[in-house]
């Protein structure tokens, strides 16, 4: 699996483009950390309050469980980013997914 470019990544998540994206992410590894602070394209996404990206990378398999370098999940990067809704909807995924298990 190739990386994520992560200056593309941040450029296409602030300008929403979401083509640009499909294409940055095409064969690319989903939970690709920035290291060392280890955010995930998920993390970034979901600071940047953008549900679209948020959805296509669960889709593509990113787990919205995973934490940083500091504990923190992709929720708490959109209810810190001011996305309370898409925070919620992260803690949802969470929560059905430690239901199955």
């Amino acid at each position: 699996m190739a990386h994520i470019d992560r200056d593309d990544l941040l450029a296409a998540l602030l300008a929403g483009n979401l083509a640009r994206l499909r294409r940055l992410l095409a064969g690319a590894e989903v939970e690709d950390p920035d290291l060392p602070h280890q955010i995930t394209p998920m993390m970034a996404a979901a600071a940047c309050g953008h549900e679209a990206a948020v959805e296509m990378l669960l889709q593509g398999g990113a787990d919205p469980a995973r934490r940083d370098a500091a504990g923190r999940t992709a929720a708490a990067y959109a209810r810190d980013g001011g996305h309370p809704h898409l925070a919620a909807r992260l803690d949802t995924v969470v929560d059905q997914e430690r239901r199955m298990w």
